[in-house]
């Protein structure tokens, strides 16, 4: 019997049954946490978390003058001066830093993935992992990172948008639903996308395969791959729901929340990033998917 055949009759055995799926996945979660033995492996999420921190840091030194203007661009109605007054500047932190890192997650933070998922599989083939190599190999596979990123942000964007625009006229649980369901559609949309970049960066994929091929992959370990997405995020639903009335607690308590606030939803942001990568490439590193000859990137031990 092929190994083919043995792997789509586990997927079909795995998908009918609830437990396995669970069970699967949570091994994916401790072999991802155990890793973390060595701090190197989660070192290219630390490194744009100060990233994240640094561009608070600017927002909150210079919320006047010549760079006022510049943060004023990524929101309408709002003008360089007011952002120069207290407390409206810490008011605005939400909007215009979350719109701006919307730009860097899309254009910049897929060189941190790609580098993730090749120091992931080099722990995990017992290799020494080399944040110099990880970023060299995520930088010449950029074109294909950017590609995948473009088009899955976009995707789960406009799901998670679409629910905000509907439920924005509702109130009380009709609004938590419909809101519900546009997140619910941004993670099933995510779940599709998070073998692609594996594929990229171990297959050495071109992004319209790594799609192609992360997709079906996906849709063959559904609910594993859905749970791999949404434990994670479960960490952040705390935030989103604080964020959502940031504001208005941050006027009855104090503006300065508001950078408590921020801080508080990059580090849940962090953890939860991680164990989405690094679980979803213990799972694709499990399968031992063929890699087309020539094509696979150096990620073996040694």
């Amino acid at each position: 019997m092929s190994k083919a055949v043995i792997k789509g009759s586990a997927d079909a055995a795995e998908r009918r049954s609830l437990a396995r799926s669970i069970s699967s996945a949570f091994r994916a979660f401790h072999a991802s946490l155990t890793l973390l033995i060595d701090p190197r492996v989660a070192a290219p999420y630390l490194i744009y978390f100060v990233f994240q921190m640094l561009l608070l840091a600017t927002y909150l030194a210079g919320n006047s003058g010549p760079l006022a203007r510049l943060w004023a661009l990524p929101v309408g109605g709002v003008s360089p001066e007011t952002l120069g007054h207290y407390p409206a500047h810490l008011l605005l932190l939400q909007p215009i830093l979350g719109r701006v890192e919307m730009i860097l997650e899309i254009f910049l933070r897929s060189v941190f993935h790609g580098a993730t998922v090749y120091l992931v599989a080099r722990a995990m083939r017992h290799g020494k992992p080399s944040l110099p190599r990880a970023f060299s190999a995520a930088g010449r596979r950029y074109p294909h990172l950017l590609g995948i990123s473009v088009i899955s942000s976009a995707t789960v964007y406009a799901a998670v948008y679409i629910g905000v625009w509907l439920s924005s006229d509702m109130e009380g649980p009709a609004m938590y639903a419909v809101l519900g369901g546009g997140i619910a559609a941004g993670l099933i949309i995510q779940s599709l996308f998070v073998y692609a970049i594996p594929y990229v960066m171990i297959n050495g994929s071109s992004a319209p395969a790594a799609m192609a091929s992360g997709i079906s992959l996906s849709l063959r370990t559904f609910t594993k791959t859905l749970f791999v997405v949404a434990v994670p995020f479960m960490l952040t639903v705390p935030m989103i729901l604080l964020d959502m009335k940031a504001e208005m607690i941050a006027l009855q308590l104090s503006p300065d929340f508001m950078i408590h606030n921020h801080v508080a939803s990059r580090v849940m942001e962090l953890v939860s990033t991680y164990l989405i990568t690094a679980s979803a490439t213990v799972i694709f590193l499990a399968r031992k998917v063929d890699r087309p000859a020539g094509t696979s990137l150096d990620i073996g031990a040694g």
